[in-house]
């Protein structure tokens, strides 16, 4: 016995067949997410530059390597301690209690690294893998800083306002 499969039927199966191509196509111009983040590709960047130059992250932007990115983060907790201001004290240094955005861009020919830091409950919804958030207030669970991968030095740290739980 012959079955015939409506044509609506046959243009749907077609549709769920096609359209994960694109996706994973988009999915490989990512960059690897590490323990403590997501290192977002310069082809990440590229297609968003306007979004980052108000921050002063500015083409040309490469993608750092997970070797950088451990490099930072050694360091990232004794620059922390080492800052004098009551909110850097108030950070939770804690592995773990942080997810970070890694953006890669180049500032009159020196290669730097922004950190975007959040606390965990800000990633919940795991969009910080693939969009740049931006938090607004959220007390020391979110601040950035600039790492520049030449010095290994870190400057520019901004904690964000005075947030509390209710």
């Amino acid at each position: 016995m012959r079955r015939s499969v409506p044509l609506c039927k046959a243009a749907c199966l077609c549709v769920v067949i096609v359209l994960p191509a694109p996706q994973t196509a988009i999915s490989q111009e990512h960059s690897p997410v590490v323990d403590t983040g997501v290192i977002f590709s310069a082809e990440q960047l590229e297609r968003s530059t306007d979004d980052y130059r108000a921050l002063g992250i500015t083409p040309p932007y490469w993608t750092p390597s997970v070797a950088d990115i451990a490099r930072l983060e050694r360091q990232l907790k004794p620059y922390l301690a080492g800052e004098t201001t009551s909110q850097a004290k108030t950070i939770d240094t804690r592995p773990g209690s942080h997810k970070r955005q890694y953006l890669g861009y180049t500032n009159d020919g020196r290669r730097w690294i922004f950190v975007n830091s959040f606390c965990e409950r800000w990633t919940k919804d795991r969009s910080f893998l693939e969009d740049f958030q931006i938090v607004f207030d959220g007390g020391p669970c979110v601040f950035t800083v600039r790492y520049d991968v030449s010095n290994s030095q870190f400057e520019q740290l901004r904690i964000n306002g005075p947030w509390r739980w209710p």
